[in-house]
């Protein structure tokens, strides 16, 4: 597997599985690679780890939102009961 592959693994992982396999090849390929590669890998990884972040983020905010509309319906119901 070429480093551009391993870190696309990483990104296309959809399941626990599929990202602890992903996470292992990477460590995999991050121990023999050489210092350029270690380099590469670490930024994808880094890179990733914000990707994953902000992915959170906009998860929370979404499920805020949501929380938010429910809780106004909650209230609108009560209101005219």
């Amino acid at each position: 597997m070429k480093k551009e592959q391993i870190i696309q693994a990483l990104y296309e992982a959809n399941t626990v599985d599929a990202i602890e396999k992903a996470g292992d090849e990477w460590s995999a390929f991050y121990q023999n690679a050489s210092p350029e590669d270690k380099e590469y890998l670490a930024n994808g990884i880094r890179k990733f780890s914000e990707y994953v972040l902000e992915k959170s983020k906009l998860s929370s905010l979404e499920m805020q939102a949501v929380l938010a509309e429910y809780e106004a319906m909650k209230l609108t119901e009560s209101q005219h009961s």
